[in-house]
Parts: structure tokens; C-alpha cells; sequence
């Protein structure tokens, strides 16, 4: 509803990029962005994802919607989507997400080798669709 209620009070051209207190803008994002038309509603951005500054191989490569217009919504409760999900364009610039106090559920068991062959199966799809 709190994303929503800003997307709501957006102009038509009118963007808005939204930052968790975790995260960090690369320059080369910000760069990008300034020179950026936007032709999408919007935009998924790569994420870095770290923990306690250490590089999660299962929780990367990651996009998340973060730079959006008034011409979509938030919908779901945790984690929450995009709708209409598509068309959207993806920017490769990063986001280095660092989650360094206490995480709000465990995935511990996705860095063991357990789920290596998950995460090989989920990346290939990746590949497979163009991400």
C-alpha cells in the first residue's frame, strides 16, 4: 500500500526509484539513469546481494523492480509483485544489497551443497530466458 500510495500521486512521465535502507546505487547506475528514456513501466534492476559483505552465490544474479511509473501496481503481501508484469526492461547496472544485522528467516541451507544442483537447475533457466 506505502509503494502504491506514491506510484498513485506520480505524473505521467514520472518515475520513481526505490531504495531499502540496505542498499547502495552504483555511479554507474546513477549515470545510467540520468541519460535514461524510459520505454517500459518499468524497470528491473540487477542486485547484488551480500550478507554481512560476503558475496551469496545462491542469491545472485537477482533482479528486482526498483525503478517504476504510475502505469503499474504493487500487489501481493511479502515480496510483492508488479502488475501488468509485462513489458518491463531490466538494467544490468547494480544495486549492491548488503543485509548486515539479523535476517528475517533462515537460508542457510541454500550455501550448502544440497542445493547446488537447485541453484544450477534455477540458473540455467535464467540463461535460457535471457537474464
Amino acid at each position: 500500500m506505502a509503494r502504491n500510495s506514491f506510484l498513485e500521486q506520480l505524473g505521467d512521465g514520472e518515475w520513481i526509484l526505490f531504495k531499502a535502507e540496505d542498499e547502495e546505487h552504483s555511479i554507474g547506475l546513477v549515470k545510467y539513469l540520468a541519460q535514461l528514456k524510459p520505454e517500459y513501466p518499468y524497470y528491473a534492476i540487477r542486485r547484488i546481494n551480500l550478507v554481512h559483505g560476503k558475496y551469496q552465490e545462491w542469491a545472485n544474479p537477482d533482479f528486482q523492480p526498483m525503478l517504476v511509473s504510475n502505469r503499474v501496481r504493487y500487489m501481493g503481501r511479502i515480496h510483492e509483485h508488479l502488475v501488468p508484469h509485462k513489458p518491463y526492461g531490466i538494467i544490468d547496472y547494480p544495486i549492491i544489497h548488503d543485509q548486515n544485522g539479523v535476517r528475517p528467516y533462515d537460508s542457510g541451507w541454500k550455501a550448502t551443497v544440497a542445493y547446488r544442483p537447485i541453484h544450477a537447475f534455477k540458473k540455467s533457466l535464467d540463461v535460457m530466458r535471457g537474464r
